[in-house]
């Protein structure tokens, strides 16, 4: 009797196929056959948040034929993926084979980290049973969602637009990325400068050496504008008693990288290949169901098929079989030498605390001998890549470190103050760093893949041979060189600098930022960061400075109006939401359900009451955005009256207040260069505090600040000083005239009640004989 072995995709079957005899046959579900409805909520809040699943629309026919072949079949294999969503999908399928009526096949789970022969198999020789505190974890997380996404977008859809949504974890996200461009726009850049000095050392000057100003009287020197950094020249230059005060050389170690785990398999391939994390994770997808193998060069003489070239790639763990580990060494000394084992090997069982989901792997070859180069012609240019950079990390995580010289000279001089009882210390170093031992850089070498944050990969044999004639330049210069010498300073140069603001998230840097902070799980960043996207909550923007790396330039994400909207709504009506610690324990706790720590009902019990309290408070308290007009002095060229700022689709900009009758709209014009408001002193005083009060131009024209911001945030509009007098509005409204400017900069005047005024002229009135104006 033939067996029933079920998984989620039809790639992944047909590999599978492949392995098993006759007896199996081997179906795909196409992913998950059961989901929460569209279009209710699908929990019942009142029986313990029980879900409501339903068949998916259009996988009737799937559900039946699962059925048809299982009343004939000994046993059902489910062999979903071994991981959370899996067991779900497997649980799924369980249930639908037990409205089988008669008798029913047996029911077995496999799991396998691999599509290899050998892994297949042995899963089915060792089937194991479903894993409830698995699949209960996978139902409180999804319901979690439904609760949280079910109530924030239709409240979006009241207080904004209709349209947006909101998730537990793609609010985080948003958060993150909106509070960065914030700081952006507060960042106040400041000067700093660095200084260099050339010195001849040895009389006859056969030495010239560059150093960096290091000390000055022992500590770090902190120049802060030109006129500082022209004094201390001149006292470098005039000092005359430099000498080398110490010669260094001593041996740093650079570290492996650690074999891949899905959250930097991402971050890696976005800086490096410049992969976004959708195409990473569909790339790795393929790789890891199968890829159709001909020959390969000392590996089979006969075209091998349909091959898993990669281990699962939804992983936290950096664990590596001692199978693997093993060929992986010998592949090492047979291809480097013994010299590039790693003697310390790094903890093959290490993961993030509470994240690991099970006994998984790091993302490996599934055969270290299918190098890149060999099954490159089997592979797309993408594929290549990805492979390459996973095969690569793998091999170079169990070699030795790179062993590296690092030589440092220290020059000192003492300038003595003229007409003070005290002198300062100038001290100038300089070092060089040569490579002695390549170790795992041999690997990255010759695969042509730099990893980010240690080296960048030199054609074959490049990076020894410079290492080689760097080692004797300095070794001869060394053996020159004395403790004690003098040191004649010949060049003084001054560079200046600026502090930079903090760099906007790329989706590496999100990623990391998600990950390090046990945000969400890496498995859902590729829809977390596809749903603000989708929602026009970011827009991505190419950054030139980074053009000079590798890749070229770097898509940053930007918030949108609308984007930065929601967020700053959400932080106002449901803080936990977008609080990071709030969200990383709750992370904590979905795993705790997992290890049996606790039940579904009582995290989602406790979160609910919590949660809604916060609806019915938001809901009272925040004002809605729809619909709602704010009021500017810019005036609409095409009727002369006001515009006003309205929330659109992707965010807000300005229209006409005489709409319908008037249809002009246009962006809302942007704030002066740097990301804030200019600022001239006037003569006002603020009559909340005392001090002066400043005109800034902000997005709608100028207006007066109170000069002690962010202590007192005052503003009003500019008057019109007329014989040093405010002009009276000539409605009579008890209000005075203002100078506003349109958006094309031309000048007029409108009524400081605007908008229960809406007096504007182009020019003053006249005042009439015997009229005063207002003091």
């Amino acid at each position: 009797m033939k067996n029933l072995v079920l998984v989620e995709s039809p790639s992944k079957a047909h590999t599978i196929n492949k392995y098993l005899g006759e007896d199996f046959i081997v179906k795909a579900t196409v992913g998950h056959i059961k989901n929460l409805p569209k279009n209710t909520l699908g929990v019942d809040i009142k029986n313990d948040f029980e879900p409501k699943y339903e068949i998916i629309k259009g996988k009737e026919k799937t559900i039946e034929e699962i059925k048809k072949i299982a009343k004939n079949v000994e046993t059902v294999y489910l062999a979903a993926d071994p991981d959370r969503e899996g067991e779900a999908i497997a649980w799924n399928i369980k249930e639908i084979i037990d409205t089988i009526k008669g008798k029913k096949p047996d029911v077995k789970r496999v799991l396998f980290n691999e599509i290899t022969k050998d892994a297949i198999k042995n899963a089915i020789k060792n089937p194991t049973s479903l894993n409830e505190p698995m699949y209960e974890s996978q139902k409180a997380r999804r319901i979690l969602d439904r609760l949280v996404g079910y109530n924030l977008s239709p409240f979006l859809w009241e207080k904004v637009r209709r349209g947006l949504s909101a998730g537990r974890v793609q609010s985080v996200a948003l958060y993150l990325i909106v509070e960065r461009e914030k700081e952006i726009k507060d960042f106040k850049k400041e000067e700093f400068w660095t200084v260099t000095a050339l010195f001849d050392i040895k009389e006859n000057k056969i030495i010239s050496i560059e150093c960096e100003l290091f000390k000055i009287n022992g500590k770090e020197p902190k120049i802060k504008n030109e006129e500082e950094v022209s004094g201390l020249k001149e006292k470098l230059l005039k000092t005359d008693n430099y000498k080398i005060e110490e010669i260094g050389k001593k041996q740093s170690s650079r570290k492996p990288p650690l074999p891949l785990i899905t959250s930097t398999l991402q971050q890696e391939a976005a800086k490096i290949l410049r992969f976004p994390v959708k195409k990473t994770m569909t790339i790795a997808q393929k790789l890891y169901e199968g890829v159709e193998l001909g020959t390969v060069e000392g590996v089979s003489n006969k075209p091998l098929g349909p091959v898993g070239l990669i281990t699962y790639m939804r992983t936290d763990s950096t664990r590596i079989s001692g199978m693997s580990a093993a060929a992986a060494k010998n592949f090492i000394e047979n291809s480097f030498g013994k010299e590039y084992l790693n003697k310390n090997e790094f903890n093959k069982g290490k993961g993030k605390a509470g994240k690991i989901q099970d006994a998984h792997e790091a993302i490996r070859p599934t055969d270290v001998l299918l190098t890149p180069k060999k099954i490159k012609e089997y592979l797309t240019p993408d594929e290549y890549k990805l492979y390459n950079l996973i095969w690569t990390y793998f091999v170079a995580s169990l070699m030795s470190e790179s062993i590296y010289d690092q030589y440092s000279i220290v020059i000192k001089g003492i300038y003595n103050e003229p007409q003070a009882d005290k002198n300062t210390a100038y001290t100038f170093k300089t070092t060089e760093s040569v490579l002695n031992f390549d170790g795992f850089q041999k690997v990255i070498n010759e695969s042509a893949v730099g990893t980010s944050s240690n080296i960048k990969a030199k054609s074959d044999g490049e990076e020894q041979e410079d290492a080689e004639a760097s080692r004797s330049s300095i070794l001869k210069i060394f053996a020159l060189l004395t403790k004690g010498d003098p040191a004649d300073i010949k060049k003084v140069d001054t560079f200046q600098h600026f502090t930079s603001p903090p760099p906007r998230y790329t989706e590496a840097t999100l990623v990391k930022a998600l990950d390090e902070n046990g945000i969400g799980r890496p498995s859902t960043y590729q829809s977390i960061i596809a749903n603000i996207k989708n929602k026009d909550y970011v827009a991505m923007t190419t950054e030139s400075a980074d053009a000079s790396k590798k890749g070229g330039s770097t898509q940053k994400f930007k918030p949108t109006e609308l984007g930065m909207t929601v967020s700053d709504i959400l932080k106002a009506g449901f803080s936990d939401i977008v609080d990071l610690k709030f969200t990383a324990n709750m992370e904590a706790k979905l795993d705790g359900i997992e290890k049996g720590a606790m039940s579904r009902k009582e995290l989602l019990a406790n979160f609910y009451d919590q949660f809604m309290k916060s609806f019915g408070a938001a809901k009272m308290n925040i004002k809605n955005i729809k619909g709602t007009s704010e009021p500017t002095d810019i005036i609409c060229e095409k009727c002369g009256k006001p515009m006003v700022i309205k929330m659109g689709r992707f965010g807000k900009f300005l229209a006409c207040s005489g709409y319908p009758e008037c249809k002009n709209t246009k962006e809302i014009p942007k704030e002066n260069a740097e990301g804030g408001a200019q600022a001239d002193e006037t003569d006002e005083i603020c009559e909340k505090c005392g001090k002066p009060m400043v005109i800034k131009t902000g997005r709608y024209g100028k207006f007066l600040s109170c000069s002690g911001y962010p202590e007192c945030k005052n503003i009003k509009p500019i008057p019109v000083k007329h014989n040093k007098s405010k002009i009276p509005c000539p409605t009579g409204c008890g209000g005075y005239l203002v100078e506003k400017r349109t958006k094309k900069g031309r000048k007029f005047y409108g009524c400081s009640n605007y908008p229960k005024c809406d007096y504007a002229a182009w020019t003053l009135p006249k005042l009439a004989e015997g009229e005063k104006s207002s003091d």
